[in-house]
């Protein structure tokens, strides 16, 4: 289902942009936005988990946890020049199941999930190769919020849930393809580097994404 959507919005944005295209690309100053699939990758490998149970005073063995999700993203921006834009954007940054083994205050399964999500301001600078192909590069601030659940699988410890909110930054680059003066595509790469807390559990995450856009 989520899959569907995805394409269907991504196909109205096309449809829409088409109806009012022209031969070249407007470089005039103005309004964007777009929308993205992400595919998330989130590092530590279980230490946040194992952090924020000692944080808890209770002590994990071993980590079992997933670090990738496909997940949905847009943004929203106003191109200054051909060079510079600043940008607004939202990212959905995964949920990631774990399983951890505690042994100590006594020997337990504790499972749940670790997902963030971010708000960003950036700014973005852009090198046109040609009349359809563009480089660009991009630096800003985020917020983070970050929620970590918990549950006891034998009650032989007592894990809580924890939430977070984080300022950080992001950076990113990536390229676009203008299929019409108002439609194009976007391939990128994202880091933030500020996810989580001591609560929560601190770590980065990578994320890729492919999508669409329309200039107004």
């Amino acid at each position: 289902m989520k899959n569907k959507i995805v394409l269907g919005t991504i196909a109205a944005f096309v449809t829409l942009g088409a109806a009012s295209a022209q031969a070249a690309r407007d470089d005039r100053p103005g309004w964007y936005g777009g929308l993205q699939v992400n595919r998330s990758a989130l590092t530590g490998n279980g230490g946040q988990v194992s952090g924020a149970m000692a944080n808890q005073n209770i002590t994990t063995s071993s980590v079992s946890m997933g670090t990738r999700d496909t997940t949905l993203g847009g943004d929203v921006g106003y191109r200054f020049t051909p060079n510079f834009s600043l940008e607004a954007g939202y990212a959905n940054l995964g949920k990631n199941s774990y399983t951890a083994t505690a042994s100590a205050p006594g020997a337990d399964t504790i499972q749940g999930t670790y997902k963030a999500r971010a708000w960003s301001m950036s700014g973005v600078g852009t090198l046109p190769l040609d009349d359809k192909w563009s480089l660009f590069a991009k630096g800003g601030l985020t917020r983070v919020s970050t929620n970590l659940s918990a549950s006891s699988t034998t009650g032989a410890t007592s894990p809580a849930s924890q939430s977070s909110s984080r300022t950080g930054m992001v950076i990113g680059a990536g390229t676009t393809y203008d299929f019409t003066d108002t439609v194009f595509g976007k391939l990128a790469w994202d880091r933030y580097n500020r996810v989580g807390n001591v609560a929560t559990g601190t770590a980065s995450e990578n994320v890729l994404s492919a999508g669409v856009g329309i200039r107004f």
